[in-house]
């Protein structure tokens, strides 16, 4: 991180184009105006100015952005909090966001459809232990479950 001065812009329209873009945290549009160089002071007047206009809304980002990391499959469970954190939320928004969004997504639905598109030539009884310990760390590292990825594995042999 640089420490760049202000080329005089004013904080709030440096926000508004960074909310054109897309939605941000609160946290995460407080660090974008900290590194352009503008004053503790102007950021969060910044700040509560956008939160006042409806610009800024946590639970919003957090809801938009539980939805887009359970539905694409990049993330579930565990993964997803640690991906919501970095985006400074609180712990029990993250919680809320990530329930809802997960009641709306059949966790094994999602891994199979992840499962046909990422290795759509896998054959359990063909491909080796090898290629299954990948396919298990690949879901893993991702958040599903172990008993889950491996009895999408098990579908496979058919």
């Amino acid at each position: 991180m640089t420490d760049r001065k202000s080329n005089g812009s004013d904080p709030f329209t440096v926000a508004l184009r960074l909310l054109t873009g897309r939605d941000r945290s609160c946290h995460e549009l407080r660090q974008r105006l900290k590194e352009r160089g503008f004053s503790t002071e102007a950021i969060e007047e910044t700040v509560c100015r956008c939160l006042d206009y409806g610009y800024l809304d946590d639970q919003r980002f957090a809801t938009i952005k539980a939805r887009a990391l359970i539905s694409s499959g990049r993330a579930v469970g565990g993964r997803a909090v640690l991906e919501m954190k970095k985006y400074g939320l609180e712990s029990d928004l993250i919680d809320q966001a990530l329930a809802a969004a997960a009641a709306e997504v059949d966790l094994a639905t999602l891994l199979n459809e992840l499962f046909l598109r990422r290795y759509p030539d896998y054959n359990n009884q063909r491909d080796d232990l090898r290629m299954q310990q990948r396919i298990i760390g690949y879901f893993q590292r991702r958040g599903f479950p172990l008993s889950l990825i491996l009895d999408t594995i098990k579908q496979s042999r058919d």
